[in-house]
């Protein structure tokens, strides 16, 4: 019966937006639109539980606070802690980046620069700057610096983000091994933060920090920006509610930590995955319960950051392409843990909403083309439906306005009425122009995968300076 779970689910899905696709060419009136009723009525209900149990996470993260520094931060050792950076043709932001990890509050162990492959003179940049020595290395040569003695590079030929990282993690010698993108920048606390979350709780095995998008200075910079700062920022309130629950699958692999005895006992990232982090989680989680002994993930508030974003959009397309694309071949994957309680809250419910997610993208965008198609048909539509979108709005309006005040909570940010008005603009326009190109990236994705290719592109043109990040708390 397990074994029928997971068809069973995907095919009702299915099943459900197949018909509504067909009563959209065979009904009239109401029924004609039924796609779109669906949809609403899903994402509705998905995010009034997402903001209520958020809400419930940030007041318990709001006693935490109150409750000061627990004891077992003041009186145990501190792990040591090597930090990856996976670089190809990075030239350009490698010096910010590097500038953020010297003014952290706590230093790392160790930093190790896995140069993969790059035609951007990023070695001789670096060993210019850093005074590099270097020894063969396999393939390749490592250098160590001169003048900043916790710096390494690893220089190879290029073999991919995922296989760089399981050469990293293999030569680091700190107890967390942290990875993190060429293009993102932490905040001064951010590595001490991490310490404290592993120290703190001896069973996480993989945290993640919180990340602000920030997009490079091209004509539709601001558009970007302003969308992707609110979708982060309900992404990462979300993962803190999953976090609760005990089922968080997503860590950014831009700024994530790993104890390196689950990557040891893992045997690393999937070089085959087109989401190596995200594949990652998944098969942490199989072998904790699996073997007995379930460990933790969590999203660390005080470990914050920003990254580059995509600034375009055939970038942003591309991006989307790839994660979904990914994510759907990893939840194939791991197609066996859907509905299987031995798998915990993961199992019985996350993968089951994942399993929902799957499809959609595809009642979204399929909800906006009948919608479209039925105005001009008509040039009308029904009083009903035009309730339904407009209280959809209002509905909207109210409940990201305050998760956008809950992330703000959360991250102990002073509450901007700027902000908070901006989140209201957004989440009006939202649905008629970004959401649209994200269901149409994640169509893609669904082509990509079926078509088993992806095209890797550079997330900005070489030589482009990306703008230097602002502090996280000025927002």
């Amino acid at each position: 019966m397990q074994s029928l779970r997971w068809p069973l689910l995907f095919g009702t899905v299915l099943g459900v937006l197949i018909f509504t696709l067909y009563a959209s060419f065979a009904f009239r009136g109401i029924a004609a639109w039924s796609i779109g009723l669906v949809y609403i009525a899903y994402d509705s209900v998905l995010l009034l539980f997402m903001v209520i149990s958020s809400q419930v996470a940030v007041t318990r993260q709001d006693r935490l606070r109150k409750a000061g520094r627990p004891a077992i931060l003041l009186n145990s050792p501190r792990p040591t802690l090597t930090v990856l950076i996976c670089a190809r043709n990075e030239r350009v932001v490698l010096p910010e980046c590097l500038r953020a990890l010297r003014e952290q509050t706590e230093s790392a162990d160790e930093i190790i620069i896995l140069d993969d492959g790059s035609t951007d003179d990023t070695v001789g940049w670096l060993t210019k700057e850093y005074d590099f020595t270097f020894v063969p290395h396999g393939a390749g040569q490592l250098g160590s610096s001169l003048n900043w003695p916790a710096l390494r590079i690893l220089s190879k030929p290029n073999s991919g983000k995922a296989d760089s990282l399981n050469q990293g993690w293999k030569l680091a010698q700190g107890e967390i091994v942290v990875t993190l993108d060429a293009d993102t920048c932490m905040e001064p606390p951010a590595l001490a933060a991490i310490r404290d979350g592993f120290v703190e709780d001896p069973n996480l095995g993989i945290a993640g920090g919180v990340l602000i998008p920030i997009c490079q200075r091209t004509p539709w910079a601001g558009f970007f920006q302003f969308f992707q700062t609110f979708e982060y920022a309900r992404g990462f309130l979300w993962r803190l509610t999953f976090m609760q629950y005990n089922m968080l699958l997503l860590i950014s692999g831009a700024f994530a930590a790993y104890r390196r005895s689950v990557l040891e006992s893992s045997g690393g990232f999937d070089a085959t995955s087109w989401v190596e982090d995200y594949e990652l989680t998944h098969r942490f989680y199989q072998d904790s319960f699996n073997s007995g002994h379930p460990v933790t993930v969590k999203i660390i508030s005080n470990a914050q950051g920003t990254t580059d974003a995509p600034a375009s959009v055939s970038m942003f397309l591309n991006q989307r392409r790839r994660w979904f694309a990914g994510f759907i071949a990893t939840h194939f994957k791991y197609h066996h843990m859907v509905a299987n309680a031995r798998y915990g809250a993961v199992g019985r419910y996350m993968l089951c909403l994942k399993t929902l997610d799957l499809l959609l993208p595809i009642y979204a965008l399929a909800a906006a083309v009948v919608l479209i198609a039925l105005l001009s048909i008509r040039h009308f539509l029904d009083i009903f439906i035009v309730k339904i979108i407009v209280l959809k709005l209002i509905f909207d309006l109210f409940f990201h306005a305050y998760s956008i005040i809950l992330y703000q909570r959360w991250l102990g940010i002073p509450l901007s009425r700027k902000m908070w008005l901006q989140s209201m603009g957004a989440t009006l326009t939202e649905p008629f122009v970004f959401q649209i190109m994200r269901q149409l990236g994640a169509v893609f994705g669904w082509l990509a995968f079926l078509r088993r290719k992806i095209d890797w592109q550079p997330q900005r043109p070489a030589l482009v300076q990306v703008p230097t990040s602002p502090h996280i708390r000025s927002s």
